[in-house]
């Protein structure tokens, strides 16, 4: 029962995507986003428990435009998955800022972790890696249906780097790959569960420490990236900045992910309406908070 349901909701998907993928990327981008702010207020309750939390300043009204905001940009990034060899090679897609960085990265031959966040859209980075003939691994969450796990894997791979599930097998994968002088991309925003509470938005949020840890085992150079929208388009300025170097103190890793939360922080600030303002950030206890009516 389970490996039919599994099929048919394969099927559901691979008749939307036939549909969509007979547009360009500019068109389908934009249909898709008509349809994704007529369905923002599904989005509303967490979205705004979370907005309330890390943004209290703002109005009532600045929130629904986030909201409606992050409804167009999420249904923008779905259809970019169909188009990420446009994206890579399409010069006037992604402008580039800190290739340099990634350049001496790469010559110094003991890898790159590029660290982001849910924000704007980080295929835009992998693209732009890949722009630059150093396609980074990257690890996800498997999806629950397998059938469309495996289209998700044949979606990705466009940029020839490794595409690893998250579990023990995957960060061996990962750490193999940065052994050998490879880049990967890690998202680093998710609530982790044991993880030390570092300050995100003047909250304490658990942040892994593994970006730093990875980066200063194998030597690997440490760079806060991010891939920004440009308005309701599908055109990218991605920002490479410059490695972040370890303390010597023995907090040193801490001190790292203190570092990139900030930046992160910095950065949604910028584009609030381009953050996935619907992860359990700060803990499940703080979803039963008040959201604006």
């Amino acid at each position: 029962m389970t490996a039919f349901r599994h099929r048919i909701e394969h099927a559901g998907l691979v008749s939307v995507r036939s549909v969509l993928a007979r547009f360009s990327l500019d068109r389908g981008t934009a249909i898709a986003a008509a349809f994704g702010r007529s369905v923002s207020p599904g989005l509303r309750k967490r979205a705004l428990a979370n907005l309330n939390l890390a943004m209290p300043e703002l109005d009532a009204p600045q929130k629904s435009r986030i909201v409606t905001g992050l409804a167009d940009h999420l249904a923008r990034n779905a259809i970019e998955y169909l188009h990420l060899a446009k994206l890579r090679d399409d010069a006037d897609r992604i402008v580039i800022t800190g290739a340099n960085h990634i350049e001496a990265a790469r010559a110094a031959g003991r890898g790159a972790v590029l660290v982001t966040g849910h924000l704007g859209n980080w295929e835009a980075v992998r693209a732009a890696c890949a722009r630059l003939d150093w396609p980074p691994a990257i690890i996800y969450r498997r999806f629950n249906n397998p059938v469309i796990d495996d289209e998700a894997q044949r979606v990705m791979r466009a940029f020839n780097g490794p595409i690893l599930h998250k579990g023990k097998r995957g960060t061996l994968g990962l750490l193999r790959h940065i052994r050998r002088g490879g880049a990967a991309v890690i998202l680093c925003d998710q609530r982790f569960s044991g993880a030390p509470a570092l300050p995100f938005f003047g909250i304490p949020a658990k942040t892994a420490l593994a970006p730093a840890e990875i980066a200063m085992e194998y030597g690997a150079a440490l760079l806060p990236v991010r891939g920004i929208r440009r308005g309701r388009t599908s055109l990218f300025d991605v920002t490479i900045d410059a490695p972040l170097e370890p303390t010597s103190s023995e907090t040193a890793a801490r001190d790292m992910m203190t570092e990139i939360n900030r930046r992160l922080e910095s950065w949604i600030r910028e584009t609030p309406e381009q953050y996935f303002w619907l992860h359990n950030r700060w803990g499940n206890k703080r979803f039963g908070g008040q959201t604006d009516q």
